[in-house]
C-alpha cells in the first residue's frame, strides 16, 4: 500500500514538473535580434514606443506609406517567438502601395518589455495599445485601420477585432482555432497521455496569467467581426495549425470573408511558398476594403 502511494505521489510530482517546464519554455521564447530594419528597403520610418492598455512598454517601427495626407494604416502582428523584423519585407510592399504600417514587438518579444507571452490573451492589450497609438497620429486615416497577423498574431487580430470596431479589416495567416485545441496538439504523437497532462497544464496557465483559457478561442469570436472584412490564409502542409483550422475559421466567419490555402506551405512558410502572389492577394484584399468604392472581392479556395 505504501509503495502504491509513493508511485502515485511521484507520478503527480512528475506531471506537475513536466507541465510547469512545458508552460515556462513555451511562454518564455528566446528573443531573436531585430535583423531586418526598414532601411534595408529604403523606407521612410520612425522608431516608436508606446504602451499597451495594461501599461507594458512596446517598441516598433512606423513606416510611412507612399502618398500625402492621412493614409490608411495596417498594424502588423508577428507570431510566438518572432519579432517585428519578420515582416519588414511585407510591410515594404504595403508601404509602396500607399499604406502606412505600424509593425511592433509583442510583450516578451524583440525590444518590448516583459518576459512572458500569454499566447494571445494579454497580447490583445498590446494590439489595443498599438491601435490607440496610430489613432493619435495626424498622418493616419482613423477610419481606415486594418490588422495583419501571423500565427499567434493572427489569433490576436481576430480576438481584438471582435472587441472593437475600430479595426476595419483583418488578415489572419495560420492562426489557431482555440488555445485548448492547440494544447491538445502539444501532446499529439507524444507517449504521454494528454488526459493526464493537459488539464493540469491548462490550470497552471490560467493561474499564472489569471485568465480563462476558454476565452482564447478565435473560432468562437470571428463571426463578431462582420460586417468588416476578414481574410483567412492557411498552409496546405502546416502541421502546427493545419489547413483544417483555416477552414473552420472561414466557416465560422461571416461575410464579407475570403480564404486562401497555399499548397505545400508549412507553418511560417506561406509567404515563401506563395512568392509575389502573397503580396498581391493581401493588397487586393486591403484595396477592396479601403478603396472609395469598397468593392468586395471574393477569393475562393
Amino acid at each position: 500500500m505504501q509503495l502504491i502511494l509513493k508511485l502515485i505521489l511521484y507520478t503527480l510530482l512528475f506531471i506537475i514538473f513536466l507541465d510547469a517546464f512545458t508552460l515556462y519554455m513555451n511562454s518564455h521564447p528566446p528573443r531573436y535580434p531585430i535583423y531586418v530594419p526598414p532601411s534595408k528597403f529604403n523606407l521612410r520610418y520612425e522608431e516608436v514606443s508606446f504602451q499597451s492598455t495594461d501599461g507594458v512598454r512596446l517598441k516598433g517601427w512606423f513606416i510611412n506609406g507612399s502618398g500625402e495626407g492621412r493614409l490608411p494604416t495596417i498594424i502588423v502582428c508577428h507570431g510566438l517567438g518572432a519579432n517585428r523584423s519578420d515582416f519588414t519585407e511585407l510591410s515594404a510592399g504595403l508601404s509602396r502601395d500607399g499604406y502606412s504600417v505600424l509593425i511592433f514587438d509583442f510583450r516578451g518579444h524583440g525590444e518590448s518589455e516583459k518576459k512572458a507571452s500569454s499566447f494571445g490573451y494579454l497580447e490583445q492589450n498590446d494590439l489595443l495599445g498599438a491601435l490607440r497609438y496610430v489613432k493619435t497620429r495626424n498622418d493616419v486615416d482613423k477610419e481606415k485601420i486594418g490588422v495583419y497577423g501571423f500565427s499567434m498574431g493572427g489569433a490576436v487580430a481576430i480576438l481584438t477585432a471582435a472587441e472593437t470596431d475600430e479595426i476595419k479589416a483583418v488578415i489572419s495567416d495560420s492562426s489557431y482555432t482555440s488555445l485548448k485545441e492547440q494544447g491538445k496538439r502539444l501532446f499529439a504523437g507524444s507517449p504521454l497521455p494528454s488526459f493526464l497532462f493537459l488539464k493540469p497544464l491548462v490550470w497552471m496557465y490560467e493561474v499564472f496569467f489569471r485568465i480563462d483559457a476558454d476565452d482564447i478561442s478565435p473560432v468562437s469570436r470571428i463571426g463578431e467581426i462582420s460586417p468588416r472584412g476578414v481574410m483567412i490564409i492557411g498552409g496546405g502542409a502546416d502541421e502546427q495549425m493545419p489547413s483544417s483550422d483555416a477552414m473552420r475559421l472561414f466557416s465560422a466567419a461571416r461575410e464579407p470573408k475570403e480564404i486562401w490555402l497555399i499548397p505545400g506551405a508549412v507553418h511560417g512558410g506561406t509567404v515563401y511558398m506563395a512568392g509575389d502572389e502573397y503580396e498581391k492577394r493581401v493588397l487586393r484584399f486591403l484595396d477592396s476594403h479601403f478603396s472609395t468604392s469598397h468593392q468586395i472581392i471574393r477569393v475562393l479556395p
